[in-house]
């Protein structure tokens, strides 16, 4: 295969601004990778304005061989990296073999990406944390309402999130194949999912137990789930409102299940909230502070 790709190689190798090219060939274990192409390239390339989009791709035919070629600059790439988005492309690089690295550049990389620092991995699990009490949410009220099947949609949804926050909180990296990792690692969350989707019992019995189930995870993980998010509004003395919170850069990632997240805090006691009158009108800004 690499004597098939070799010109495409080439022809990105020549350009000044290629970083490095990884290539991945179709297998049982990483077809979802390569999305059933016979080969993916990945093709790192310093930051470009004339990307159209986050990832730009091609389709070509070699000797009846399929091939997707996967163009992503490395801002955009790095942009990922904290919140997990795209998953797919950072699961390529992880995957991928090294054909052509300019300067170590993608060995580092990946170097960088196994290590997964202390702070990377608080953000991570932040942003897994608050989507598994969203989706919990959401599920509970949709049984509330007798909504079962929607509601069962849900768990499944919070059954996968508490999954990567298990790997994460492990020190790894969820692959798309999570609960492969996760019978490993946390044999308890598997468990719980195997009881949604293999039961025999009716939907509704089976949706109420997970709710119970995911409802003790949640608690049991709020100090460290929380905990990126707690050492941030640590950082000033003051009370936050919630628009300084879903401004501030270290918080990028966490703008859509912060203010679900926040609630769930005040809840538990760990975050209080404070009100301040806007201008003698009778109306009271909320503010919230780590207690």
């Amino acid at each position: 295969m690499e004597n098939i790709l070799r010109p495409i190689f080439e022809a990105f190798e020549g350009r000044e601004e290629t970083l490095g090219i990884l290539v991945l060939e179709k297998t049982k274990t990483n077809s979802p990778l390569t999305e059933q192409f016979d080969a993916l390239i990945i093709v790192l390339v310093k930051n470009n304005e004339t990307l159209d989009s986050v990832c730009n791709v091609e389709h070509y035919s070699i000797e009846n061989n399929s091939i997707a070629v996967h163009i992503i600059a490395e801002n955009n790439f790095l942009k990922w990296l904290p919140s997990g988005n795209y998953r797919r492309n950072l699961l390529r690089v992880i995957n991928g073999q090294i054909v052509f690295d300019r300067d170590g550049y993608i060995a580092n990389l990946k170097k960088n990406l196994f290590d997964n620092p202390i702070e990377t991995r608080k953000k991570k699990i932040a942003i897994e944390f608050a989507k598994l009490i969203r989706c919990f949410s959401i599920g509970k009220e949709l049984y509330e309402g007798n909504q079962y099947l929607d509601a069962f949609n849900q768990m499944v949804k919070a059954l996968h999130h508490l999954a990567r926050l298990s790997v994460i909180e492990h020190g790894f990296y969820p692959e798309i194949t999570v609960w492969n990792q996760v019978k490993r690692i946390e044999p308890e969350v598997y468990a719980l999912y195997l009881e949604l989707v293999e039961s025999s019992e009716l939907i509704e019995k089976r949706v109420q137990l997970l709710l119970l189930a995911i409802e003790f995870a949640i608690s049991s993980r709020a100090r460290i789930g929380s905990s990126y998010l707690i050492e941030i509004m640590k950082s000033k003395r003051d009370a936050w409102t919630i628009s300084e919170l879903i401004n501030e850069p270290k918080l990028r990632e966490l703008t859509v299940d912060l203010g679900i997240l926040l609630q769930y805090l005040y809840a538990k006691n760990i975050v209080q909230i404070e009100t301040k009158e806007i201008e003698g009108q009778g109306i009271y800004q909320t503010q919230y502070k780590v207690r």
